[in-house]
């Protein structure tokens, strides 16, 4: 094989990479886009349940959201020190946790604790993770998929 050839092989795998990761942070964003938009199916049925009130069950939602936004900058800091691949992986097992912890939370705080997890996770993939030379165009391209 020529060193042609090589450098062909190389392109063409690292052209591949690309696309894999685009279809898994695709993926990714529709996983979390799910508890968004499905959050307000599971707020009665948790009242119903706990007895806590409506209002108090949707302040979770509002952590999530404010930790998903607000903790990106931090988190694309992190992407830029560590790499992406170690923040993904982190913000996997966030978000796996967070939701562990939605579904079995004995107390309102232990739901508020799951809220902060799973958005320090959901915003972990967000913050340029899977595309670190263009980091914008992959995430757009991403949130146009509906």
């Amino acid at each position: 094989m020529s060193h042609i050839d090589r450098i062909d092989v190389v392109c063409t795998a690292r052209r591949h990479n690309r696309w894999v990761q685009l279809a898994a942070g695709i993926a990714c964003m529709g996983l979390v886009a799910n508890l968004q938009y499905a959050w307000t199916l599971f707020v009665v049925p948790m009242d119903a349940r706990h007895h806590w009130g409506q209002a108090a069950i949707q302040l979770a939602f509002s952590l999530f959201i404010v930790t998903e936004t607000w903790l990106v900058p931090v988190e694309g800091w992190l992407v830029d020190r560590f790499g992406p691949r170690p923040v993904v992986m982190g913000g996997a097992c966030c978000v796996a946790l967070g939701w562990l912890l939605d579904a079995w939370a004995p107390v309102l705080p232990v739901l508020y604790v799951a809220a902060v997890i799973s958005g320090i996770g959901a915003g972990a993939y967000m913050a340029r993770a899977w595309a670190p030379r263009s980091s914008g165009s992959p995430t757009g391209a991403a949130w146009r998929r509906g």
